[in-house]
């Protein structure tokens, strides 16, 4: 069976997105976005005395594996052209504030460090575009999460807190064409998440949702969506109006029927139903419902 092209576009995209795992952090922070954003073939600093030196030369930094110098880092302000910034295992458990001070910052990452809560000054990065978080113990985002009006991807992965939820003004991320949240303690979506009108790619990984918001069929621009292990039981009426979703899975929930109004999803290509308890019926009727179609079961 070929696929469209713009099928396998959303797939390599959403593939892209769920390659950054805390390993490859670990080396450098995204490939696809940390080498991508900025200044293409800038020099990439590991040292923080060295980056101070050169000051505004400075465009991208990678913090691994050490403690932040208590002298040295009041000192980065110097950075004032900096636009990638990676850090990790820095045994810190707080965002040191003065990272929110850099206005020209396209992408942060931090995997390792377990932060308890996000500043409300990280509202003031109006210029970031890529936000991937890691290992952290996040119960909620603070509000002024959703000034971050030109952030395109956000990623959280791997959040110990017992329990997290997105801000109420989620919505207001306009911008945001992808997101990612795997191994996240989240029972539910905010009503406003609806209002994500730019959302193309959507990663919901080893989360409690139990049940989508009524309206989750005004995410109208979605190509690509994973539901994976969390509690889902059915999917709601309007999830049938998502009429360009290429790519969809929704692998070990609790579905045991679908509606026929899949049919209005013409442009499928592919459906994961790996453990759900789907019967032989069920299965043949989606088989006739989706003919372009492939369907996959284990």
């Amino acid at each position: 069976m070929k696929f469209p092209l713009r099928v396998w576009n959303s797939v390599a995209v959403l593939l892209c997105l769920l390659a950054t795992v805390p390993a490859v952090l670990a080396q450098t922070g995204s490939p696809s976005l940390f080498d991508q954003a900025g200044i293409p073939g800038a020099q990439v600093y590991s040292d923080m005395k060295a980056a101070v030196k050169d000051g505004d030369a400075v465009y991208k930094c990678q913090f691994i594996n050490a403690p932040f110098d208590p002298k040295l880092l009041p000192k980065i302000t110097r950075l004032t052209n900096l636009q990638c910034l990676a850090i990790g295992a820095n045994g810190v458990s707080q965002l040191p504030l003065i990272f929110t001070g850099f206005r020209g910052l396209l992408y942060f990452s931090s995997f390792k460090n377990a932060f308890t809560e996000l500043p409300p000054e990280i509202g003031a990065l109006q210029s970031l575009m890529y936000l991937e978080l890691s290992d952290t113990k996040l119960s909620v985002l603070p509000a002024s999460f959703s000034e971050l009006s030109r952030l395109k991807s956000f990623q959280l992965q791997n959040n110990g807190a017992d329990t997290f939820r997105l801000p109420s003004t989620v919505g207001e991320l306009t911008a945001l064409t992808d997101l990612v949240l795997d191994h996240v303690n989240l029972d539910s979506l905010p009503p406003a998440f609806t209002g994500l009108s730019k959302l193309q790619h959507l990663y919901l990984d080893h989360t409690r949702l139990k049940v989508l918001p009524r309206s989750f069929g005004k995410l109208t621009q979605l190509q690509s969506l994973v539901l994976d292990n969390c509690q889902l039981t059915e999917l709601p009426k309007s999830f049938f109006k998502l009429g360009n979703l290429g790519y969809l899975s929704l692998k070990n929930n609790r579905i045991v029927h679908i509606s026929d109004y899949i049919c209005y999803l013409t442009n499928l290509a592919e459906l994961d139903l790996s453990g759900n308890p789907i019967s032989e019926q069920d299965r043949a009727i989606l088989h006739a419902l989706l003919p372009g179609c492939r369907i996959i079961y284990q």
